[in-house]
């Protein structure tokens, strides 16, 4: 029996387990809560709330309050400079960084026990998406994610991308799935990284593709035209083009992994011929599937799919983030999946609720389909009755366990390819702007746009008039505080995922207008609030867009 067959039949095996639990999700939770308490029961965090002598979902819930990672943030600093015993036993091998909601980025810290518990995740999923498409086994993996490093902590533990750490931490026996090597990922100059993840990937025959954001996807379908000449070249002659900036050590190391293929080359030349274009539709004929986020803004970069891929299937990629993985897809249709109750022990508070001050907190067994919550985690990481403020949606239950898919990031938050950006942030980046310029503004809101790439527009209406020059200042102003304040925005402004942004400047009087208007139609004067953010593309129609600058 060959490794793919044997570890099939090894997920198989798992699966059935999962399956089984589904059908009593409180027992496998009150399982999984318990191992978590009696792992952490002499850390600082088990000794305050006495985990040693908790001995059930109730008593748990009774003695441990909810929190949020601001509140945590001093723990995770201690640990971040080397304390130990604090959240688990067992000290972070890596912390997976993300953005929070005042500026500072998050710091979630991640250790061998959690990593063997999220994987059980991620071998599921694969397990289910290989089941309806056995064919997978017979090409390659085309994954991409992130860098794993940004830089270390000061007692030297690196942090960076979740997904950069796994897949540079691959088992041997599984990094010759994947078409890419983890060193194309470290190149920093974005034109250079996706020409090389073209060029390599176009040599081999792909069966999947995978990555977080389709938005990816479409911007590497959109280079091929640009660069195909050059990549069906480099393949023939097993090289990659002299002129694109990746450092001596990165392209060496690259350089060493190609040969000349000369076969490859003209099967391209000869669909290039043929078809007067390479599409991957035409030179990755084996593709049976492209899993990534389906929902959401999401969608917009689905509907460009077929132009490039025809009709293959698409998976969503599962509900997880830097703190957790918390959903297994089991079909290609819709965007859910089973809630991983062998994983995290979960809690929901309803959508309802969020702002009230006696709140319900529900365990998996008392949600309703067709309801939104927001969820409450506890992790094999150490984060306990942890508030990630995500919303999430029961669209129906696998035996007795539901089935969920995520809404969205809180309520004053957008996320066009991932980059969570907070209202708070938007308000704290024009504050600082505007005042460091002395340009005053009557009003402004930032709105997410969709068109070739997404892009934010700041709409806004000066209080006094601005020079040409003034009105490009105070954008580039906005962006650069944007991308300090916020990681995962400079990230995607650098990577190009998200495109540069546009100020659109306002007639005099459109917040006036617009709060008149709002007030006729039954919103109350006193309590009239205008976001500041916003994803709602019909917004904009709402006032008299005068100039744009970008």
């Amino acid at each position: 029996m060959n490794l793919i067959k044997y570890t099939l039949k090894l997920l198989r095996i798992r699966a059935n387990a999962f399956e089984k639990n589904t059908k009593d999700p409180i027992k496998a939770q009150k399982r999984v809560l318990l191992e978590f308490l009696s792992r952490n029961r002499k850390t600082e965090y088990g000794s305050k709330y006495g985990f040693g002598n908790i001995r059930s979902i109730d008593e748990y819930r009774r003695r441990v309050p909810l929190t949020d990672y601001e509140k945590l943030r001093p723990l995770v600093e201690r640990i971040a400079k080397g304390e130990h015993n604090i959240l688990t036993k067992d000290d972070p091998v890596f912390f997976s960084i993300t953005s929070g909601s005042t500026g500072k980025p998050k710091l979630v810290p991640v250790t061998k026990y959690s990593k063997t518990k999220n994987a059980r995740v991620i071998n599921l999923s694969a397990y289910y998406v290989t089941h309806d498409h056995p064919n997978i086994v017979t090409g390659k993996i085309l994954a991409i994610v992130s860098p794993e490093i940004s830089g270390y902590t000061p007692s030297g533990i690196p942090y960076g991308a979740e997904s950069g750490h796994a897949y540079k931490n691959l088992p041997g026996a599984i990094k010759g799935a994947y078409s890419l090597p983890y060193e194309v990922f470290e190149i920093d100059d974005y034109d250079a990284r996706y020409y090389t993840i073209l060029r390599v990937s176009m040599e081999h025959d792909i069966t999947i593709i995978a990555t977080m954001t389709p938005s990816t996807i479409i911007l590497l379908c959109q280079l091929i035209e640009k660069v195909r000449d050059d990549v069906i070249e480099d393949i023939r002659n097993g090289t990659i083009k002299k002129s694109l900036k990746i450092s001596p050590p990165l392209r060496k190391a690259l350089e060493n992994q190609f040969k000349p293929n000369s076969k490859r080359a003209n099967e391209l030349t000869k669909i290039l011929k043929e078809k007067g274009s390479l599409l991957p539709k035409h030179f990755w004929g084996n593709l049976q599937v492209i899993e990534c986020w389906k929902r959401g803004s999401m969608e917009l970069y689905l509907k460009k799919f077929p132009k490039y891929f025809g009709n293959v299937a698409i998976r969503d990629f599962g509900y997880f983030s830097s703190e957790m993985r918390s959903s297994v897809p089991m079909k290609d249709e819709g965007a859910e999946g089973v809630l991983a109750i062998t994983t995290n022990f979960y809690e929901f508070i309803p959508r309802e609720d969020k702002n009230k001050e006696e709140k319900r907190v529900l365990l998996c067994n008392q949600l309703e389909k067709g309801q939104e919550y927001f969820i409450v985690l506890t992790t094999p990481g150490g984060l306990c009755r942890y508030n990630i403020d995500d919303m999430i949606k029961v669209t129906g239950f696998f035996n007795k366990t539901p089935i969920i898919e995520f809404v969205q990031k809180g309520t004053s938050v957008t996320s066009a390819v991932g980059e969570k950006l907070y209202e708070s942030q938007i308000v704290e980046a024009v504050k600082i702007a505007t005042a460091r310029l002395n340009v005053p503004l009557e009003l402004f809101v930032a709105v997410v746009e969709w068109a070739d790439s997404a892009r934010y527009a700041f709409l806004v209406e000066f209080i006094e008039d601005a020079t040409q020059e003034k009105k490009k200042e105070l954008l580039l102003a906005i962006e650069k505080e944007l991308c300090r304040l916020n990681e995962e925005y400079d990230f995607n402004r650098t990577s190009q995922e998200l495109a540069h942004p546009v100020l659109k400047v306002l007639a005099r009087g459109s917040f006036e207008k617009f709060r008149t208007t709002k007030i006729k139609e039954g919103a109350h004067d006193s309590h009239f609030k205008l976001p500041q953010l916003t994803s709602d593309q019909t917004f904009q129609k709402n006032f008299d867009i005068i100039e744009e600058i970008d």
